[in-house]
């Protein structure tokens, strides 16, 4: 079965505390499986605001958010889950075919990173709609 896989990166596996930070979030997660990561994409979503509802058919999407907090939706069975994301940097995998999205529910604007694995093609993205969240 395909499942979503939520990973908190540690405190600390950024650098010193109080200089800032920087980070490799996928050499721990989507790498080490050999994934060949393309469609690589940064996004921002205002608070109160949804994206996603969607999946893909044939990669799977990674995200890094490292900003902001918000309710990761997906999925699952049959059933809608719901996860809170924030507080720390956090990489989501979303196997193909799970459908997904992500609300802003703080009041900042949330920032992420989503990228996939596979062939990237502007003209066929491999986004099909399929609302969960208003």
């Amino acid at each position: 079965m395909k499942t979503i896989e939520i990973k908190r990166l540690k405190d600390g596996f950024f650098g010193a505390p109080g200089s800032g930070w920087s980070a490799y979030p996928f050499v721990h997660g989507a790498g080490e499986r050999g994934a060949d990561l393309r469609g690589v994409h940064v996004v921002a979503i205002l608070p109160g605001q949804t994206r996603g509802n969607h999946y893909h058919e044939k990669t799977n999407e990674f995200l890094f958010m490292f900003a902001g907090t918000g309710m990761f939706y997906w999925e699952e069975e049959g059933k809608i889950r719901e996860h809170p994301i924030g507080g720390s940097p956090t990489i989501i995998t979303i196997p193909a075919g799970i459908r997904h999205a992500f609300t802003n529910t703080g009041h900042d604007t949330v920032y992420l990173v989503a990228l996939r694995d596979g062939e990237y093609d502007q003209r066929n993205p491999d986004v099909v709609k399929s609302p969960i969240r208003p």
